[in-house]
């Protein structure tokens, strides 16, 4: 049995695999301060009443203050060594980038998953923390991709720094014209994201392939799946499937 763990800037993700079924998930919220005994705590009473027997485990971050954390709270809960993502992996992609070391790992993960589940060439959008795109040509390179702030991340913005204006619910507007401060801020949100999206999908599949899948994951990808112009799939757990798929690669498990 396999315990994966992707940890985010904004979440934990937490899976169990046997072999290759997700038979589990769940996630908490992730902070920094907390300790290695804190998450274990965690971790233990949720695993303790499933009872799992773990034999293997993996883990991705883009967090680097709690990589030892979580390689530590392996060895001493679980007595096991994980694997921890990276680009030196066997990731069944070939990363085209200058400084490899600098390619998140939740990147490399959906590529992996998104390459094996669905075939290049691929556009993957994770609408997280940060909205991540991606492309993978259909010789399964990894080109690179973009990088930009997330809807939530805006939405605290936007209270943040500006006197006056409220954090507002995050929602599909029903127009793109707001009739009230609350509703212009929504529609503001939600169609700066989907034009943008439009705007880049439009690009790259002008600049390389227009066969191209679009796969979308991340907590608003439901949201915005039906105002992207374009036929995509929607893989929610795109990133844990990832995980499990390079355990693979390189342990032939």
């Amino acid at each position: 049995m396999l315990l994966a763990i992707d940890i985010g800037n904004t979440n934990i993700v937490i899976g169990v695999f046997q072999d290759k079924t997700l038979l589990d998930k769940w996630r908490i919220s992730t902070q920094i301060n907390k300790t290695e005994d804190e998450y274990m705590s965690l971790l233990d009473s949720y695993l303790n009443k499933k009872k799992y027997h773990f034999h293997s485990g993996i883990i991705s971050s883009v967090v680097p203050s709690l990589d030892k954390v979580f390689e530590n709270l392996f060895k001493k809960m679980l007595r096991i060594k994980p694997i921890i993502v990276s680009h030196k992996l066997n990731l069944g992609i070939h990363p085209r980038y200058k400084n490899p070391d600098e390619i998140g790992a939740d990147r490399l993960v959906n590529a992996a998953a998104a390459c094996k589940l669905y075939s290049a060439p691929l556009i993957i959008i994770d609408f997280g923390t940060a909205i991540t795109v991606c492309y993978v040509d259909k010789d399964n390179i990894y080109h690179g991709g973009l990088i930009l702030p997330g809807i939530n991340l805006m939405r605290h913005l936007l209270h943040s720094q500006t006197a006056k204006l409220p954090e507002v619910e995050i929602v599909k507007p029903d127009w793109i014209i707001g009739e009230n401060t609350e509703k212009a801020i929504q529609a503001g949100l939600f169609y700066q994201t989907a034009g943008s999206m439009n705007y880049i999908i439009d690009l790259l599949l002008k600049k390389y392939d227009k066969k191209s899948k679009i796969i979308l994951t991340g907590g608003q990808a439901s949201l915005f799946n039906d105002h992207l112009g374009h036929k995509t799939i929607i893989e929610h757990d795109l990133t844990l499937k990832g995980l499990q798929i390079i355990f693979s690669l390189n342990t032939g498990g």
